[in-house]
């Protein structure tokens, strides 16, 4: 008896979140740059894999990470280093050595934060050869939790930009929200064990670190650019 108990409590655990997610996406419509940066691909608004075809060299898109603007705290640029390490690890972008950045960003004469408009965020990404220049803002989260632990490198909102530097548009803008970023892994973590071993605050605290929302960021502007939609 008690397993039939369990199964509709499960099943109101995972669907209870289902429909909520912290991190948004508002993309460019008719945007060129699917189709200029994924040629093989077709926008379905689906994240269905095509079929399967002859594996070919695909050249690597060039993209350029700003140090991320957080307000009060001095971790922007590993924000920003977050961002750029999961885009390379997925090997087919080819993502500007800061330091390089920071050069060309003096010689010009151009400020070292996100918080720059998309024409001069396209003038700095055609002098580096980049196709996408990515840019944002953060607010930190400065959280204690239940054992009075201090908890920091938390993203409570941010909003990342993603600039076409052909069009000098803006491609994608991803916004987190306050709350958990709530992922398939975090929806099972929270509704399997029914709240037993994660709690919805352990789960606000992974979700919020930094390097976790880079995780997410990339993994829907990848989705975004190959198949025009971002995914859940």
């Amino acid at each position: 008896m008690f397993r039939w108990l369990i199964r509709p409590c499960l099943a109101c655990g995972i669907f209870s979140v289902i429909g909520c997610s912290a991190i948004t996406v508002a993309v460019q419509p008719g945007s060129e740059a699917i189709r200029r940066s994924f040629p093989e691909q077709t926008q379905t608004g689906l994240l269905s894999e095509p079929e399967e075809k002859p594996q070919e060299a695909t050249e690597q898109i060039r993209v350029v990470v700003m140090p991320i603007d957080v307000k009060g705290e001095q971790w922007g640029g590993q924000f920003s280093d977050a961002i750029a390490l999961h885009l390379m690890n997925t090997r087919r972008f080819d993502v500007l050595e800061r330091s390089y950045l920071e050069r060309v960003l003096r010689e010009q004469s151009l400020q070292q934060s996100g918080l720059i408009d998309p024409e001069t965020a396209a003038k700095i990404g055609r002098i580096l050869g980049a196709r996408f220049l990515i840019t944002g803002e953060a607010i930190p989260l400065r959280y204690q939790d239940s054992a009075g632990s201090y908890h920091e490198n938390l993203v409570d909102t941010c909003t990342i930009k993603i600039i076409d530097v052909e069009t000098a548009s803006h491609f994608a803008i991803i916004r987190k929200e306050p709350g958990i970023a709530w992922t398939w892994s975090y929806r099972f973590m929270w509704g399997i064990p029914l709240s037993m071993i994660w709690s919805r605050e352990d789960i606000l605290i992974d979700s919020s670190e930094y390097d976790e929302i880079a995780s997410q960021v990339v993994t829907k502007f990848i989705n975004t650019l190959k198949y025009g939609a971002p995914g859940l």
